[in-house]
């Protein structure tokens, strides 16, 4: 889905500030270094909070999704990775079982952990030429101890936005 500069600017205000209610409320879970997705969890509940406050709230076709590894009715897959179960993006905002309706996929990293293959996850994902999937935008997090040292990557288009 290409979205607008509005839409992109929302979705990165709404990302942006879920984090900073992470750190403000969850910063123990980034200092103990807990796994991924009690992090990525409690931001989740944020983003669905701020996300009902956009015009993106409005529809009542979108979803946020956690780990969700499905295309329609199989699963998420791309080349290169030959998972028996799929690729499970860490958050998702989309119209679930349809790909008309991508805006965004989220992946994250504590600095505690290694790299993984997110950067080739988020730009299949965001292709819009390669896949089916086409997000209007794939962001990268990498949790830091403390928000102001997070790292955030835009991915537009299945490139670095600012590539």
């Amino acid at each position: 889905m290409i979205l607008t500069d509005n839409q992109t600017t929302e979705i990165k205000k709404a990302t942006t500030s879920a984090l900073a209610r992470l750190y403000n409320q969850d910063i123990s879970l980034i200092e103990r270094q807990v796994h991924e997705r009690s992090s990525v969890f409690r931001f989740g509940l944020y983003f669905s909070e701020i996300i009902a406050q956009t015009s993106f709230g409005a529809d009542n076709e979108l979803t946020i999704d956690f780990d969700y590894n499905r295309n329609g009715e199989n699963i998420k897959d791309m080349e290169g990775f030959n998972l028996k179960h799929g690729i499970f993006p860490d958050i998702v905002l989309h119209h679930r079982g349809f790909n008309d309706k991508n805006i965004v996929v989220i992946e994250f990293k504590g600095h505690w952990s290694g790299n993984g293959r997110d950067d080739e996850k988020l730009r299949g994902f965001t292709s819009q030429i390669v896949n089916d999937y086409h997000y209007g935008l794939g962001v990268f997090v990498r949790l830091t101890t403390t928000l102001n040292n997070c790292e955030i990557i835009y991915y537009k288009n299945g490139e670095l936005e600012n590539e």
